[in-house]
């Protein structure tokens, strides 16, 4: 492989059975060989293991019936707080004189 790096992502999985949530982080291996080839691999505890998505089973229950999602990364974003109505009738005022 010519161009290879490494990322780590967090997956969220639920069990669809007994309701029991859990994260797990992986390893991931990127690579292409310059001819437009890419192959991913990934890694749980150094260990290569399936996509997140496909043969998982519930630590809880052994149930074969999990969802797998990618957690975000990050704290949530912050909604800005609405601006009050005098502020909005400002900036009408200003976009109709062409001030703004």
């Amino acid at each position: 492989m010519l161009d290879t790096w490494w990322s780590r992502e967090t997956w969220a999985f639920e069990c669809l059975n007994c309701a029991n949530i859990w994260t797990e982080e992986l390893e991931v291996r990127h690579g292409r060989d310059g001819h437009g080839n890419e192959a991913v691999i990934y890694e749980r505890r150094g260990q290569p293991c399936m996509t997140p998505w496909l043969d998982r089973s519930c630590p809880a229950c052994q149930g074969q019936n999990v969802k797998a999602l990618s957690a975000p990364a990050g704290k949530p974003v912050e909604v800005p707080k609405a601006r009050s109505a005098e502020d909005v009738a400002m900036v009408f005022h200003l976009r109709r004189i062409r001030a703004w």
